[in-house]
């Protein structure tokens, strides 16, 4: 990554204008999101009622009906939400976690694998966050459901990203590594992931999800004991 060039000494330099100002409305928006995630965490999506929302928000359930729909759609909207912030997030990542030999990645070297590891672990902590992405990632397997073109643009940047990542790691590790195809590491790395999250919904004694990833990277010879 190379540095922003300088302006010239004779150039003048102009401030960019400030991003506009959220409305009332955005405003109102937002807060219904943020009460809602909070409830849906505490409490589980089921026992949650537009009402409650209404209500932590500091408004009435007539009003949260007028934003969204419904419970399922707030749902569809707070989960696109969540992707686009973790999106944001690694730029801000990748220059926090640069250094390549830092023993936290276990001798992984590509940023977007460290991010995707890292987005694994802190799944852990988020045990209701998780729930809420397999109710909608599963009912948006309907070609006709909202947040199903989301879906699909999800999973094809992750395992683009993941593919490439893993065609730098399998290449540096050239000679240790088992042979295996970059897309077919990141398939069965997803496949991991997204198998573990089901198991541990349903298998109080199943493995961590970062766990059997981790597994996985050494039983290909990309990453090292820890």
């Amino acid at each position: 990554m190379t540095d922003a060039p300088e302006a010239d000494a004779g150039e003048p330099l102009t401030k960019s204008a400030p991003p506009p100002r959220a409305t009332k409305g955005q405003r109102t928006r937002q807060r219904i999101l943020g009460s809602a995630l909070d409830l849906f965490r505490e409490r589980g999506f089921q026992a949650v009622s537009l009402r409650d929302i209404g209500a932590r928000a500091g408004i009435t359930h007539v009003t949260v009906l007028h934003y969204f729909s419904s419970k399922d759609e707030l749902l569809t909207e707070l989960m696109v939400h969540r992707d686009d912030v973790e999106r944001d997030h690694l730029t801000d990542f990748v220059r926090a976690n640069s250094d390549p030999d830092d023993p936290r990645w276990r001798g992984l070297r590509h940023p977007a694998l460290r991010w995707y590891m890292s987005r694994l672990e802190g799944n852990e902590t988020e045990p209701q966050a998780t729930s809420l992405f397999l109710r909608i990632a599963m009912e948006a397997t309907a070609e006709d459901h909202s947040a199903h073109d989301h879906f699909v643009r999800r999973y094809e940047l992750v395992r683009r990203m993941l593919v490439d990542a893993l065609t730098d790691e399998l290449t540096q590790h050239e000679g240790t590594a088992v042979a295996v195809s970059p897309t077919t590491a990141a398939e069965q790395l997803m496949a991991i992931s997204d198998g573990t999250t089901f198991q541990e919904v349903y298998c109080a004694d199943a493995t961590p999800i970062v766990d059997s990833a981790w597994t996985y990277l050494r039983l290909i010879g990309v990453a090292e004991e820890s």
